[in-house]
């Protein structure tokens, strides 16, 4: 079952993109969005058609070339559509929810690394002469064991708020990110890779995500401009 939301963040984002396109085309479509949200209050038109009609922002937009903005409102869908919660969308168009989210990450972080000492302490205790090799085993045998791990669902197991759930999908994405930065191929490549990354945010990591991942998708849009005939193109989920 689908869980359409709407709501004043996201008509403010719709506001806020409608001046970033001078194609009067794009607006148009913008503004039949604009329509179904209807003014202040309200449910700012939740549900289906307004899903659809980001989807055809995007679709007109795709056929005008501006893929940035067409990716822009095929996320707007995608929160619309319920696939996509609002701190994920925020974290994209909205700077100051973004520099919260970079400011909980680096307390994660943190953190991390204050139960990696910790964990490392135990070691050194229990086995006064471990190596570089042993903390090595130790931390991929806890990586290991990670994937092992369970919520569980129906009777017994743990339920989730809502926002816990989008704690978890925060996290998903962050896992993305990090999972999907280019390998270096030898210890000279890591030392300048690290050297790179040392001033580089989360913001900007997400972006070179965003980069690899739309290098097969942009040849399938740049098709669909060259063939205005081509049925819509379906949403890209994030």
């Amino acid at each position: 079952m689908t869980t359409f939301r709407s709501g004043f963040t996201l008509w403010q984002l719709v506001q806020t993109a409608r001046e970033l396109t001078e194609d009067a085309r794009v607006r148009e479509r913008v503004d039949a969005v604009l329509h179904i949200m209807g003014g202040l209050g309200g449910t700012y038109g939740k549900g289906r058609p307004l899903v659809n009609a980001l989807e055809d922002v995007a679709q007109e937009a795709i056929l005008q070339g501006d893929f940035a903005f067409a990716q822009r409102f095929q996320r707007f869908a995608a929160y619309a559509g319920g696939e996509l919660f609002l701190d994920i969308l925020e974290n994209y168009y909205d700077d100051e929810a973004r520099q919260r989210s970079e400011k909980h990450m680096r307390r994660m972080a943190a953190l991390g690394a204050d139960r990696a000492v910790a964990a490392l302490d135990v070691l050194c205790r229990d086995k006064p002469g471990a190596s570089a090799a042993d903390a090595r085993d130790l931390f991929r045998g806890i990586a290991q064991s990670v994937d092992y791990l369970g919520l569980g669902d129906g009777e017994g197991g743990i339920r989730l708020s809502t926002k816990e759930a989008r704690r978890l999908q925060e996290y998903g994405h962050m896992e993305m990110v990090l999972r999907n930065l280019p390998r270096p191929a030898s210890a000279e490549a890591a030392r300048m890779m690290s050297d790179v990354l040392a001033d580089v945010d989360a913001g900007m990591l997400a972006q070179l995500l965003e980069l690899r991942a739309r290098q097969v998708g942009l040849a399938a849009l740049r098709t669909a401009v060259e063939d205005r005939t081509a049925p819509r193109v379906p949403s890209m989920a994030v």
